[in-house]
């Protein structure tokens, strides 16, 4: 009775696990579709849905001068062979070496996790010694977290020592290059357990350490250290600027005073000549005293502030710029990969993707209203290369999950006398279908939604309505010139 139970509950978990990963997968498709059709409604209400960027070249291009073909002016040209021989000698292996190093430093701490689990099961650790249990998971959330911030660095100097004319093409090889190293950082650990050790507990033990702990770091990183250091630094402004109101005040009396004498010495010179020297004497002597005044002379330093307290445009002239936002979109992004990789095998994914988001909002709100400056916007027409990434990882997805399909058993248990062969042959047909069936989805919705495309028509014809009245205007202007000419 009991074994007929659990082959019960494990035909059932088997069947969910199939549905879940169809669901996911059709989900994730979706979303990026109603994405681009959201999108298209917000270029659409922001005028830049037809938008042709032309881009001028970036302030940091550097080049030899030459002679456009275009323009016909001396202009920065860079050969493309020095850049293709620095990605192929320079790029490609700093960034292997770099998700070596991350791989090997993952391993290392996923097997320190292996023996502390093995001595706590044999009880050869002390008792307080089980406390440290989740001390490789929190190193682990650290270290990739710590690798995120140093592979940014250096994708931004590989990419500026790339030397790229035009501002999107130096996005989209800094976001290939960020997102890269990213999948190595944020998804190796959880694949290795997955795929090698097949602890599925310690692979949802982890997912949550690596949300909770990246959570938390960012907002630290982002927001409390930024606003530590920017409240302490306006409070030594504040400061400076108190001090010098006051010798503001004391010198906007002593130039008060200056005045008056100055007033009364022009008004004597009338009266008469020795009177005016004796004057002249006094003034000269009152301006001495008060340009050699002690209170100014004891200090010996230039003020900073001269006027009077600080007002609102300097207090956020001194704040920090507003980062870019290569960081915001990777982190969505890969909180994308964790939803559709592994949502089947640790379905909190998405709910602890909601409450990070969440935070996130606020995080950010925080940030723009108390810490940086207003950033000046950009207007586009879509997300760019993020875009595509995600579809990309969508393909991935589907891979993924059928590889968990074999791994966990679940074609074995559903179809027992299946050869291992016929099993991969399976596998692979299933999951090229799947494939075929998110592009068919994917190119049967318009990316555009039909009344965007109606405003636009009806904006084309108007256009070409104005545009022929105008025609018919000239060329009547022109008959009635040519009338009253030969009249």
């Amino acid at each position: 009775m009991i074994d007929s139970y659990a082959l019960f509950n494990e035909e059932l978990d088997d069947q969910l696990f199939v549905i879940n990963t169809f669901l996911n997968i059709i989900w994730a498709t979706g979303f990026l579709i109603f994405w681009r059709r959201r999108q298209a409604e917000l270029a659409y209400k922001w005028n830049t849905l037809d938008m042709e960027l032309v881009e001028d070249t970036r302030p940091t291009y550097k080049g030899q001068l030459r002679r456009s073909p275009i323009t016909n002016k001396y202009e920065p040209y860079y050969p493309t062979w020095k850049r293709l021989l620095f990605r192929m000698f320079v790029t490609i292996p700093m960034i292997g070496i770099n998700i070596i190093l991350v791989s090997c430093v993952i391993l290392v701490i996923i097997r320190f996790q292996s023996w502390i689990d093995r001595r706590l099961k044999d009880g050869t650790l002390p008792h307080l010694m089980s406390l440290t249990e989740l001390s490789p998971k929190i190193l682990l959330a650290l270290v990739t977290t710590l690798f995120s911030d140093i592979y940014k660095r250096i994708c931004r100097w590989l990419t500026d020592r790339e030397n790229y004319r035009e501002q999107r093409v130096h996005d989209n090889q800094m976001i290939a290059k960020l997102f890269a190293c990213s999948c190595v950082n944020s998804y190796f650990s959880v694949f290795y357990i997955a795929f090698f050790t097949h602890k599925y507990i310690r692979l949802s033990h982890q997912l949550v350490t690596i949300f909770v702990m990246k959570q938390f770091w960012g907002n630290v990183k982002e927001a409390i250290v930024p606003y530590i250091v920017s409240t302490t630094r306006l409070m030594v402004l504040v400061k400076m600027s108190k001090k010098e109101h006051a010798r503001y005040a004391e010198r906007k009396d002593l130039n008060k005073e200056l005045k008056r004498i100055l007033d009364v010495s022009n008004n004597s010179r009338l009266n008469s000549v020795k009177q005016q020297t004796d004057n002249h004497a006094y003034t000269r002597k009152a301006v001495d005293d008060i340009l050699t005044d002690n209170t100014l002379n004891r200090r010996g330093s230039t003020p900073t502030f001269e006027t009077l307290s600080l007002s609102q445009a300097e207090i956020e002239c001194s704040q920090p710029k507003w980062p870019d936002l290569y960081d915001d979109y990777l982190e969505i992004v890969v909180q994308f990969g964790y939803i559709i990789f592994l949502s089947t095998l640790f379905p909190l994914a998405a709910f602890f993707s909601l409450l990070n988001n969440l935070l996130e909002i606020r995080t950010d709100a925080f940030k723009l209203c108390m810490i940086y400056q207003r950033p000046f916007s950009q207007r586009v027409k879509d997300i760019g290369h993020w875009q595509k990434i995600m579809e990309y990882m969508v393909m991935a997805a589907i891979i993924i999950n059928c590889i968990f399909c074999s791994i966990r058993g679940v074609f074995r248990r559903l179809l027992p006398n299946l050869p291992f062969a016929a099993e991969i042959f399976l596998l692979v047909c299933i999951e090229h279908l799947l494939i075929l069936l998110c592009q068919i989805i994917r190119s049967n919705v318009e990316s555009v939604p039909y009344w965007v495309r109606v405003e636009k028509s009806k904006m084309e014809y108007r256009r070409r309505e104005a545009l022929k009245k105008f025609e018919c205007d000239v060329l009547h202007q022109k008959e009635t010139r040519s009338h009253t000419h030969n009249e």
